[in-house]
């Protein structure tokens, strides 16, 4: 019987260090999000908009992430993107 493709896993390596490419890549999403969510927060700030400012403070946290790729020279795992403070096992 021949196995679909759903079946069959892939496993994929988290550890695997990030090309020069990918992490100017990663540095440049990181200084958009930034740079967005910054212009965003000013706006809300000025004119009092609470939405804006919830959006803005969403695309301030992931421009932060993005750093966080760049600076680690890897991919985040869930458990790092959410609770950057805890050290996990290896």
């Amino acid at each position: 019987m021949a196995a679909s493709c759903s079946d069959s896993r892939v496993a994929m390596k988290r550890n695997r260090t990030l090309s020069a490419f990918e992490r100017v890549a990663a540095l440049c999403l990181s200084v958009a999000w930034l740079g967005g969510g910054a212009f965003a927060r000013h706006f809300a700030l000025i004119h009092s908009r609470w939405g804006i400012g919830a959006a803005a403070l969403a695309a301030l946290l992931y421009g932060v992430a993005w750093l966080r790729v760049a600076a680690r020279s890897r991919l985040l795992t869930w458990a790092e993107l959410f609770a950057p403070w805890r050290r996990l096992r290896a």
